[in-house]
C-alpha cells in the first residue's frame, strides 16, 4: 500500500461498506485527532478513492473542519470482507458480530480441495477460522455455526447466544436441528422461555429431551408386575375397574388446596378451583367416594390437607373437608393427626398472622372394629447395639440412635425421619426441594408432597408381611408411591396430568431400583421393635 494526502472531497463512499458497521458518536474520535494534531492511522481506499476502511475518521475530520485527510491507498475491490479484516478489533454490536459471520462465510464458498487463486490447496474451514481472529476452529464447529447462521430463529436467536452468552455451538446446533422442532411439535413452550430469557441453551435442550423420553416412555397405564398398577387418568376411573375392588389397605392422597394453585391440566376444570370452599370439599369427597369400592373392610384413608387463607383469615377447610367426607362418603371419622413443619413458608399470601406450621392428616376407616392399625414404638434403646456397634446419640428422651449405621440415601431418609418423632399425634417433617423429582426432571412440580410425610401413615396403617396395597388417587410425581415400595408395599396411583403422571412413573422406576431388604430391615426395627416383627421375604 502507498500514503498519499487527498481532498476529502474526492473521497467516494461505498454505502455497504459504510453502513455495515453500527453507527458510533465521533465525539471523542474528534477530540482526539485535534489533540494528536491529526489521524494516527490513515483510512484505506482503492486506487479510484473509494473508502474501505474509516469512515468515522472521515466524518471526523469533516467535523473538525478539515480538507485533507491522510489515507493508504490499498489495490483491491472495496468488498465486504476487505472491510471485515480491517476491524477484527474494534469494539462491535452482536449484530455487527452476526453480520460478520454471515459475510465470511458468503466469502468462502465450499470448493474444497480446489486450488485458490494463490496456487494454495483451498482450505475453506481454516480459511474462516482465520477470518474470524480463530475464535470457531475445526470443520465440524464450523460446519455448525454456518448452518445456525443460516437457519437460526427469529432475532438470531441462537447466534446473538453463542456471541453474547458464550452458548456453545454444538448445544446450539443440537437445539436447533434436534430439540427445537420437538418443542414446537409438542408445544412445550421451552423455546418460549429461551427467548424471553428464562433459560440458556443448556437448560432448554436437556429440559426438552428430558420431557419428550418421559412422554414417549410412558404410556396410560403403567405397570410393575406384583408392585405398581399406575393409571393416567380421572381416580374415578379406577373406581369401575373391578380387578381393584377389595384390594386397597390406605388410601394416602393429598388433594390439590383451595385456590392456591394453577396445575395446567388441559381440558379438565381442576380440583382446587371451585368457586366456594362447599364446592371443593364436595368435590373432594365425591372423587374420595368414587375409589371406596377398591377399599377393603379393614382400610384406612389419610388425607393430607393444608388451610388456606385469604389476607390472613382461614377459610376453615380442614374441618369443613372432614365433615363433608363424613356426609358423603360412608367413611368413619376415626381421628386427625397433625404434620409440624419446622420450617415453614406462607402460602403465596400476606399474612397478618404467624406463619402456620402445620397441616393436618384427616383420618377415616371404612370399618372401625376391622381396621388395620400397627402401633409404632420409635423405642429404640439398646437394639440400635445389635444392628451396628459403635458411637451413640442420646436423644431428649433418652433412646439411643447409633451415629455409625451406614445407610443409603434413601433410607437415611427414613431413619433420619423416625429420630425426630415421637409416640403422640404430631408428625415432624421438614419441608424442601424434593431431590428424588427433581432429579427426574429438573422442572419438577408445583407442590411437590414432603418425601418422608407418607412414611408414619403408611408403616401404621398397613402390614408389609400380607403385601399390603398404598392407593394415591392425587399422586402427582408419586412421592406416595416411592415411600410405599421403599418400605416394600404394593402401590396403586392415578394421576390426571400426563406430564406429572410421566415423572411419576419414572419416579416409581427409580424407587424399585432403591429398595434394600437390609436397610429395611433396620427401620422396621427402629419403628416397630425388635419382638413384633416377623422375618419378611423382598
Amino acid at each position: 500500500m502507498k500514503t498519499a494526502i487527498v481532498k476529502i472531497s474526492h473521497l467516494v463512499e461505498v454505502p455497504e461498506l459504510k453502513q455495515y458497521y453500527t453507527h458510533q458518536s465521533i465525539d471523542e474520535l474528534a477530540t482526539s485527532i485535534e489533540v494528536d494534531g491529526g489521524l494516527r492511522t490513515p483510512i484505506i481506499v482503492t486506487d479510484n478513492y473509494e473508502v474501505i476502511d474509516g469512515y468515522r475518521r472521515v466524518e471526523a475530520m469533516i467535523l473538525l473542519g478539515k480538507e485533507y485527510i491522510e489515507v493508504w491507498i490499498d489495490e483491491v475491490e472495496p468488498t465486504i470482507f476487505e472491510r471485515i479484516i480491517r476491524n477484527m478489533y474494534r469494539t462491535k454490536t452482536t449484530d455487527d458480530q452476526v453480520k460478520e459471520l454471515k459475510s465470511v462465510f458468503v466469502k468462502y464458498p465450499k470448493r474444497m480441495g480446489k486450488k485458490s487463486d494463490d496456487g494454495e490447496v483451498y482450505n475453506r474451514n481454516e480459511r474462516i477460522s482465520k477470518a474470524l481472529n480463530k475464535k470457531y476452529s475445526g470443520k465440524d464447529t464450523i460446519t455448525k455455526l454456518e448452518e445456525i447462521t443460516n437457519k437460526d430463529l427469529d432475532g438470531n436467536l441462537l447466534t446473538k447466544g453463542i456471541i453474547e452468552k458464550n452458548w456453545k455451538v454444538e448445544t446450539s446446533h443440537e437445539f436447533l436441528t434436534k430439540w427445537y422442532p420437538e418443542d414446537i411439535k409438542n408445544d412445550y413452550g421451552f423455546t418460549k422461555r429461551l427467548k424471553n430469557g428464562e433459560i440458556n441453551i443448556q437448560d432448554a435442550v436437556k429440559l426438552i429431551k428430558t420431557k419428550a423420553f418421559l412422554d414417549n416412555e410412558y404410556t396410560d397405564t403403567f405397570v410393575i408386575p406384583e408392585k405398581v398398577t399406575s393409571y393416567n387418568t380421572d381416580c374415578m376411573d379406577l373406581g369401575k375397574m373391578e380387578k381393584h375392588f377389595n384390594t386397597v389397605d390406605l388410601l394416602f392422597s393429598s388433594p390439590p388446596y383451595f385456590i392456591l394453585r394453577n396445575y395446567l391440566i388441559e381440558g379438565k376444570k381442576q380440583v382446587g378451583q371451585e368457586e366456594t370452599k362447599e364446592k371443593y370439599c364436595s368435590r373432594i369427597a365425591n372423587l374420595i367416594k368414587s375409589v371406596v369400592p377398591t377399599l377393603k373392610e379393614s382400610a384406612n384413608v389419610i388425607i393430607n390437607i393444608g388451610e388456606t387463607y385469604d389476607d390472613g383469615v382461614g377459610y376453615g377447610i380442614p374441618q369443613l373437608l372432614k365433615t363433608t367426607i363424613e356426609k358423603e362418603t360412608g367413611l368413619i371419622y376415626k381421628d386427625q393427626l397433625i404434620w409440624s413443619k419446622p420450617n415453614p413458608k406462607p402460602q403465596n399470601e400476606w399474612t397478618s398472622r404467624p406463619i402456620n406450621n402445620v397441616e393436618y392428616l384427616l383420618w377415616f376407616v371404612v370399618d372401625p372394629k376391622k381396621a388395620f392399625y400397627k402401633m409404632l414404638t420409635y423405642t429404640i434403646g439398646d437394639r440400635v447395639a445389635k444392628i451396628s456397634h459403635g458411637a451413640k446419640d442420646v436423644d431428649k428422651d433418652g433412646k439411643i440412635w447409633d451415629k455409625n449405621i451406614s445407610l443409603t440415601k434413601p433410607y437415611q431418609k427414613l431413619y433420619t425421619h423416625l429420630k425426630e418423632q415421637d409416640i403422640a399425634k404430631i408428625i415432624e417433617a421438614k419441608t424442601g426441594k424434593n431431590t428424588d423429582v427433581y432429579s427426574i426432571y429438573e422442572e419438577g412440580h408445583p407442590a411437590i408432597m414432603c418425601g418422608v410425610l407418607p412414611t408414619v401413615p403408611i408403616m401404621m396403617c398397613t402390614d408389609e408381611q400380607n403385601h399390603n396395597t398404598v392407593l394415591d388417587i392425587f399422586s402427582g410425581s408419586n412421592v406416595v408411591g416411592r415411600m410405599s415400595l421403599l418400605l416394600n408395599r404394593k402401590v396403586l396411583t392415578t394421576e390426571l396430568s400426563k406430564e406429572y403422571y410421566n415423572i411419576g412413573c419414572k419416579m416409581l422406576e427409580n424407587s424399585i431400583k432403591d429398595f434394600n431388604r437390609g436397610e429395611l430391615d433396620i427401620i422396621n426395627k427402629i419403628a416397630y421393635g425388635e419382638e413384633n416383627l416377623v422375618s419378611i421375604a423382598a
